[in-house]
């Protein structure tokens, strides 16, 4: 076996370590509270494979001609931009290092909190197209709580300054779409699903990148 391939298992196989811990205590909690136990989830990997260098340049460049362009609506939205441009200054210096794999999770981050400010937009200007319907927006309020439950754990692994408060944030978006459900306001519910959503998925790509990433392949002969 390759010594990278060897470095890879042992990656992945801390991450399913780590997740099966966060589940079983999910598992204890349930049961304590009268609950049934949540479904197992799969392995959670390390998500997608790292592009080619010049497909994460141009990511990056994308990310960061549209941050550019992006103002803040409110408070929420100003921080999330912020930290998303701080987060995308880290990513070139990973992409100087040749260290491509946290370099495309950083940019992946960048560009889901990007993703945030723009809900921000949208709950401003109104819908300008079809809203999801009402069972829809409830199976998206599931896929959110359980998804709230690992924010803890991919702060802490992501080891970021800011990690802590997004981590709050998301939980705060994902109450006030349920209080936009609960008066019938799908789309609002569903921007705000979408919010902590995406604040998520930020965390977890900041996790990623803190993690050790699959090894540099050979040089060509």
């Amino acid at each position: 076996m390759s010594r990278g391939r060897l470095k890879r298992l042992v990656v992945a196989s801390l991450w399913l370590v780590a997740f099966l811990a966060m589940f079983s205590q999910l598992r204890a909690d349930s049961v304590e509270q009268g609950a049934p136990p949540p479904a197992a989830p799969p392995g959670p990997g390390q998500g997608p494979p790292t592009p080619k260098p010049t497909e994460i340049v141009k990511h990056l460049e994308d990310v960061r001609r549209h941050l550019n362009a992006t103002r803040g609506r409110d408070d929420d939205s100003n921080r999330v931009l912020g930290v998303a441009q701080r987060v995308l200054r880290r990513a070139e210096q990973q992409v100087k290092a040749k260290d491509y794999f946290s370099a495309d999770r950083s940019i992946g981050a960048a560009d889901a909190f990007l993703h945030v400010a723009e809900h921000a937009d949208h709950l401003v200007e109104g819908p300008k197209g079809p809203v999801p319907r009402q069972p829809e927006i409830a199976d998206h309020l599931q896929h959110v709580y359980f998804r709230l439950q690992q924010a803890d754990f991919f702060s802490l692994t992501s080891r970021d300054p800011d990690g802590k408060e997004l981590s709050l944030m998301a939980r705060k978006f994902y109450e006030e779409s349920r209080k936009q459900y609960e008066v019938g306001n799908w789309f609002g519910a569903d921007e705000y699903a979408k919010s902590a959503d995406d604040l998520l998925r930020g965390l977890e790509n900041l996790a990623q990148a803190a993690a050790p990433g699959p090894s540099l392949p050979p040089r060509p002969r």
